[in-house]
């Protein structure tokens, strides 16, 4: 976009979409998993409405991860910093609208401080969606009722990719696997463990979660069963972006009563 369309968008209402994620090992998957898939949301839902969308941010917070080569992580306050300072951009461009869609769990933490801050600062609310869990919620029928297939670096990304970049995941590499234990605690993630009828935070180092980095099953992605999914997710943002756009995000809080 040349600087006249920026301005000609954001004197529209067009929702601004910045898609976040990480570039990190995920098993068979491509390192850059995290950012691709809302990397097209955000492009798929913005051409829609007549929005726009940002190059994604690509690099998050992975540093559970840096065993596995090719993994390259920032610190949560770099993180927050730059979606500030992004959002701060949009905002003395002419934006009141700004969509995140944040991948990768690590990356929510510093992504909602820095929606704060902006809320202090400029007045401004801004959105943010999770496209782990759209395609939790929406994949329904798409996929056979089998938990074990789902995870990082398994089912449902191995079909997204497969739809988005054909060839992108290495089925020859992929090994379906459970998750490690870590003195008898069952891992969930290289964040939780399970303990009784709950979950402890334990933060751990991947390869104790996964030799692999990943998790699930990867072995047999559908490019088909990955594009109708992914329509589902694109067409689910692009509602919710529409419905944005008619919100008013400079609504001054509400009055704190002692």
């Amino acid at each position: 976009m040349s600087t006249r369309e920026v301005r000609e968008a954001a004197g529209r209402g067009a929702v601004a979409l910045l898609p976040i994620g990480t570039v990190e090992g995920n098993g068979p998957l491509p390192l850059g998993y995290d950012y691709l898939v809302p990397e097209a949301l955000a492009r798929t839902a913005a051409e829609a409405n007549g929005d726009v969308w940002l190059p994604p941010l690509t690099y998050g917070v992975s540093d559970s991860i840096l065993a596995f080569p090719g993994t390259i992580a920032v610190s949560p306050d770099l993180v927050e910093q730059y979606v500030e300072t992004i959002a701060t951009g949009l905002i003395d461009s002419g934006f009141s609208h700004i969509c995140l869609l944040t991948y990768h769990i690590p990356n929510h933490y510093p992504a909602a401080a820095a929606m704060r801050n902006v809320r202090r600062k400029t007045g401004v609310i801004m959105a943010s969606l999770n496209p782990g869990s759209i395609q939790a919620d929406l994949r329904g029928d798409l996929f056979p009722d089998d938990a074990s297939i789902f995870g990082h670096g398994g089912e449902p990304g191995a079909s997204l990719l497969e739809y988005l970049h054909p060839g992108s995941v290495r089925v020859d590499l992929a090994r379906p696997s459970g998750k490690g234990d870590y003195q008898g605690l069952p891992l969930l993630s290289p964040m939780e463990a399970r303990f009784g009828d709950s979950r402890v935070g334990l933060p751990v180092e991947m390869e104790g979660v996964s030799p692999s980095s990943g998790w699930g099953d990867a072995s047999q992605p559908c490019a088909e069963r990955g594009g109708a999914l992914f329509r589902r997710m694109s067409d689910y943002v692009a509602e919710f972006t529409r419905h944005f756009r008619s919100m008013d995000t400079r609504i001054a809080p509400p009055a704190i009563a002692f």
